[in-house]
């Protein structure tokens, strides 16, 4: 697919803040395990026995989306994976909000925020991925690096 200049750089923009915002989640909770474990707890959503794993997890799928997103790398399977992160977490928030629960979203750090202002942040990087899956691939990315080599 040839893309408009314009639209190749809104493509690279949005995809290195999308995959930025993915990696900085994930380094803070890789940080403080401990922290996250009792925020993936207060949000009631999974068996005991899956909570320590998810916590410990999560973080890692975060980082690693957000990185292979930054760099270009695998573009559709990234573009996919931050998808389902973020309808994820705007189920888990969603959630949450209907029950009246005061908890911290656990996004970015520990802090409380408001879970409106997370659910409408979830959707609008929802729709940011939406744009990212229409397009093959955006340039400076390593999948053109990678497809230049291979071909």
């Amino acid at each position: 697919m040839i893309l408009s200049p314009k639209i190749a750089w809104i493509g690279i923009v949005v995809r290195m803040f999308i995959g930025g915002i993915l990696g900085w989640a994930g380094i803070v909770k890789i940080q403080n395990p401990e922290a996250f474990i009792k925020i993936v707890t207060a949000y009631d959503l999974l068996p005991e026995e899956l909570v320590v794993l998810w916590g410990i997890f999560l973080p890692w799928i975060e980082l690693v989306t957000g990185l292979f997103l930054f760099l270009g790398l695998w573009h559709k399977s990234a573009v996919l994976s931050s998808s389902g992160l973020f309808l994820a977490f705007a189920a888990a928030v969603g959630i949450n909000i209907l029950r009246g629960a005061d908890i911290a979203c656990g996004c970015f750090g520990f802090n409380d925020t408001n879970l409106y202002i997370v659910l409408l942040q979830d959707l609008v990087f929802l729709l940011c991925c939406y744009f990212l899956f229409f397009l093959k691939s955006t340039p400076y990315s390593l999948d053109q690096v990678l497809y230049k080599v291979l071909v």
